[in-house]
């Protein structure tokens, strides 16, 4: 029989004979140490005593906390409340300048120092050049009176990763509150060119260039959270102001203390205009197009296509780049800046064609500035209701439209997203799932993961305020559900969502002893509340074009009718007969000069990003010209119907295929269907580029056949803040894992282990075939050894076998795991309730006997191949030169970026193009020490069978108790049955073996 729990176990013998004791013995005993174990769970304040218990035995690598207690911080609206309720008023009229060049400390790891110099950007004036080698640098400040300050900040944009300036703020060294923890600097960008067509008509996007300038900015909120500028209250006095680095170098000439402006209302404004006699324009009419904006904060605010009849211009049936902003523009922060003429002085009013049909009835709000000011209080957050079609709407209320004063010559309109009045539902949220996070630790230290649903938990008497705490969590839930309705001209899913999590929390709260059995439910909300919290940090807005014109003039009709929208239609169809919309771009044939045909397995925006960068860089500098379809993914991975495959039976592949699934290049080449790549005299000087682990499943029988495009590899991800209330540090080998592990489950936690056998078998110095790659290599005692490791984690350890990491790694199920690329890109953009409460380290692995630690894993690699039917197999290896190497691989990292956002980074297999591409600077070093052991594994005929039965070896093992030693030896009978069968069917001879 078998009892576990937690690393007590009674074993049966494999000859099935008792163990010297009675079964009740067994039994008896069992329940004894049931009793021991269970009892230090009866409060929730056992995991303090646990933590003091193991903190000193562990001796793991300390966790920087830095940036987690840092997010504790008070916000920027709680602390102007405290300042304003205190007393403190805005000061009057003042203005005190700090040359940049009077900075009184910096600090690099480094020992790089600030850099002095003039005529950066054309400015005479002396600048400091702070790059990103340089952690910090302070500037003393002499404040003349108590009271409120903005600060102004005068920058310029060096060259750097295409990404937004980001510093944080302290004053005197201490953070005035959240929100200056992360302050951004944006680079502008605009259209490098009007769009141009291509052979089917459709336009091309133009390419996003920065245009760096000067701007002298006030330091606010990077979320649009608050419309005025961040209020600093600073003593009379002497003080510091210091910016720590976060990412991207910036030069700056000075920084100004100054007075904040107070923005009058509308009624204010307007009695002005009579005081000053102003006029209405006589009959004009100011019209230009939204999607030709003089500049903008992200090159992400690109031109996009509509194909409602009324847009302009109308789409005919072709694809024209006729709108701006759309879902891109909905990141608070992003704005776009229009120039516009005015013909003679007057007042006007301001009409824009623009839909927002987001937000299942929920408004976006926007900031709206002229000339650089915001002309009144009612503009600072102007609402866009929610529609289902094109609008053109005056800015305006109830009243009427508003009336803005003009002058004869050029001006500005800038428009921000702002989060409006959803700033404070989402403060509220973001307190509640971190409340919901903690009542979820605390219940299942008391319950574990898997409760007794016949177990009597007492809850409400073992967990102190448990019922209290309930009930707050259901009054936040209430308060932000009447906002949120009252913003709304219907009930919006969010608050149909919210209202059920708050029935379920109140019933908690009336009926305790029944929240064992909602565990699921309470992981479950915390997910939702997190994806609801990042949809209200969402305001999209897509605008046609504006209008500017004298008051009386009416507003042109901006919804088209039935009878428009038939004829649309029944144009797009017809052009349907004749475009192939598998094709990208122009399409060229042979007697254009030697043309490839190129398959992308990737989304059409990645292959018009390509696209562009071959007319623009390749073909001008080879005369080769490409031909550019794209493939589904899904048809590029083993197993399914392979396009490819039938392409190359057929006698009709391309060229070039890219974004195979590591397996497949090797199944083609026993096939002979694609070009060995060392036959290319600079093939040695290619790889160069890239990891000697990643090439590995392309090599086969002394040929390689693909070149790497983009990998994947592990890390190691921890919640900051739970292993910090544990006293653990971050575990450097397995184990240092294994050793934690019980802290975790005795406080109702685990952590997360995926079912990959290669870290283990590789740092066992073992392999999966034999030296000539036609036999399983898992019949060595090294391999049992790391077949067996593998196995107790799941047997002895109980860890679970099948999860969602992301999701239990934000409820705080699973504070610590290993994961992979996605896994970082999802907890970076995905859970902003978790900014400053997680981290990342090298995967665990094993300490060898020099005392370095073996991390020896792979991840997944998807390459590019050539085919060998190309009549142009010199000119596809010239493309894959081009593609693959460091600048393209970099340019299109950061334009795919630009074009689809952060959630887009590309993670190329370009070593150098990989670390040019914005990361965090420690993160990047951890992404480094993870390379140095990058190992994949082989690829052979049949050898798809092997990772299937070592897996039916895993199951036999866990899932139904079988030997380790016994299942790995049938495992190994059964790869090798089918590597025969596979080698008899491809004709490998026996000499090959």
């Amino acid at each position: 029989m078998i009892c576990m729990l937690w690393g007590c176990t009674i074993l049966r013998t494999t000859s099935e004979k008792k163990i010297g004791v009675s079964k009740w013995k067994a039994l008896l005993t069992c329940g004894v140490l049931l009793t021991l174990i269970v009892a230090p769970l009866g409060s929730a304040g056992a995991s303090e005593k646990l933590a003091d218990k193991y903190k000193d035995a562990l001796k793991l690598k300390p966790i920087d906390f830095s940036a987690y207690s840092e997010s504790q911080l008070s916000t920027y609206s709680t602390v102007l409340k405290k300042q304003e309720s205190a007393g403190v008023k805005n000061t009057q009229n003042i203005h005190v300048e700090i040359p940049a060049a009077s900075f009184s400390g910096s600090g690099s790891k480094t020992n790089a120092a600030p850099e002095l110099q003039t005529g950066i950007g054309g400015s005479p004036d002396q600048a400091v050049v702070y790059k990103e080698e340089l952690d910090w640098i302070e500037w003393p400040v002499d404040v003349p009176e108590d009271g409120f300050y903005n600060i102004e900040v005068t920058y310029f944009p060096i060259e750097g990763k295409r990404s937004s300036i980001d510093r944080s703020m302290k004053i005197d060294n201490e953070f005035p509150f959240n929100e200056a923890q992360r302050l951004t600097f944006y680079r502008m960008w605009a259209d490098q060119a009007e769009p141009k067509q291509n052979s089917q008509g459709d336009d091309i996007r133009p390419r996003q260039v920065e245009v760096p300038r000067w701007e002298t900015v006030k330091l606010t909120d990077n979320e649009g959270k608050y419309p005025e500028p961040f209020r600093f209250y600073m003593k009379k006095g002497k003080h510091t102001v210091r910016f720590d680095t976060i990412k991207e170098p910036v030069a700056i000439s000075k920084i100004s203390l100054v007075s904040p402006e107070a923005v009058p209302t509308y009624q204010q404004v307007k009695q002005q205009y009579e005081h000053s006699g102003y006029k209405p324009a006589v009959d004009q009419v100011i019209k230009f197009q939204a999607e030709k904006a003089a500049y903008k904060t992200e090159p992400t605010l690109r031109r996009e296509s509509n194909s409602d009849p009324l847009v302009e211009p109308a789409i005919h049936g072709n694809q024209r780049l006729n709108v701006i902003g759309d879902y891109r523009w909905r990141k608070g922060g992003q704005y776009l800046v229009w120039d516009f003429d005015v013909p003679e002085d007057g007042l006007y009013k301001i009409g824009l064609k623009n839909g927002q049909w987001w937000g299942d009835g929920l408004p976006s709000y926007r900031k709206i500035e002229i000339d650089g000011k915001i002309p009144f209080q009612e503009l600072e957050e102007y609402a866009f209701p929610y529609a289902k079609d094109w609008r053109v709407s005056g800015l305006g209320n109830k009243d009427g439209d508003f009336l803005f004063y003009f002058t004869k010559g050029k001006h500005t309109m800038r428009i921000t997203a702002q989060l409006g009045p959803y700033r404070d539902v989402i403060d509220s949220l973001s307190q509640t799932i971190f409340a919901i996070s903690e009542l979820n630790r605390k219940i299942i230290m008391v319950t574990g993961t898997k409760p007794d649903m016949n177990f009597r938990y007492e809850l409400d008497r073992r967990i102190p305020n448990l019922i209290q705490d309930l009930n707050l969590v259901t009054k936040n839930l209430s308060l932000q559900i009447q906002l949120l309705d009252d913003l709304s001209g219907k009930s919006p899913a969010v608050v149909q969502s919210l209202k059920s999590i708050r029935d379920q929390y109140q019933k908690m709260a009336d009926n305790p002893d029944d929240i064992p059995k909602q565990l699921e439910d309470i992981t479950n909300t915390q997910g939702q509340l997190g994806n609801w919290l990042l949809t209200l940090k969402e305001s999209p807005l897509v605008l046609d074009y504006f209008v500017i014109s004298t008051p009386k003039k009416k507003w042109p009709k901006a919804t088209s009718n039935f009878f428009q929208r038939s004829v649309s239609m029944t144009q797009n169809f017809f052009r349907s007969f004749t475009k192939n919309y598998d094709s990208v771009g122009d399409t060229f044939n042979s007697g254009d000069g030697p043309v490839i045909e190129v398959w992308i397995g990737n989304a059409r925006e990645w292959a018009e990003l390509i696209k562009d960068l071959v007319e623009e860089d390749f073909t001008p500098k080879t005369g080769i010209r490409v031909n550019i379809n794209t493939i589904p993914a899904s048809q590029l991975a083993e197993g399914n119907t392979n396009r490819l495959l039938l392409a190359a039976s057929s006698g009709i592949a391309p060229d070039v295929a890219t974004n195979l699934d590591a397996t497949l290049p090797v199944e083609f080449a026993i096939r002979g269907a694609i070009v060995d790549l060392k036959q290319f005299p600079d093939y040695e000087q290619t790889i160069k580029q890239y990891l000697p682990g990643s090439l590995i499943p392309y090599q086969y029988n002394g040929g390689a056949y693909a070149l790497p495009e983009t990998q994947d590899f592990s890390l190691l991800f921890y919640r900051k803040d739970i292993l910090s209330q544990l006293g653990l540090g971050i575990p450097d080998t397995w184990q240092d894992l294994y050793k934690i592990l019980p802290i975790l489950q005795r406080n109702g936690m685990n952590a997360w282990i995926p079912t990959m056998f290669d870290p283990f078998l590789y740092q066992h110095n073992g392999s999966f075939y034999n030296n000539n790659l036609t036999r399983s290599g898992l019949d060595t005692s090294e391999a049992y050894a790391a077949f067996k490791e593998w196995t107790d984690i799941y047997t002895n350890f109980r860890l679970p076998v099948e999860a969602n990491f992301f999701n239990r790694m934000r409820s705080g199920e699973m504070p610590i795991g290993i994961g992979n690329y996605t896994t970082y890109m999802q907890l970076a953009v995905a859970a902003p309730e978790l900014t400053g409460r997680w981290g990342v380290a090298p995967a665990p692995g094993t300490l060898m006997p020099d005392g370095k630690v073996d991390r020896t894993a792979g991840g997944g690699v998807y390459g590019d191949v050539i085919f060998k039917q190309s009549k142009h197999q010199k000119e596809a290896w010239e493309f894959l030169k081009w593609w693959l190497s460091k600048d393209v691989q970099l340019r299109f990292g950061q334009e795919l970026e630009s074009l689809i956002g952060v959630e887009a980074r590309w993670n190329t297999a370009n070593v150098e193009a990989f670390k040019d591409l914005p990361w965090p600077k420690e993160d990047l070093q951890t992404f480094e020490e993870q390379w140095k052991w990058y190992r994949e594994r082989p690829v052979i005929p049949g050898g798809y069978f092997t990772l299937r039965h070592v897996m039916n070896a895993w199951n036999r093992v866990v899932l139904s108790g079988t030997n380790p030693r016994e299942s790995l030896e049938q495992a190994v009978k059964d790869i090798n049955k089918e590597l025969m069968a596979k080698q008899e069917e491809f004709g490998i001879s026996t000499a090959q073996k």
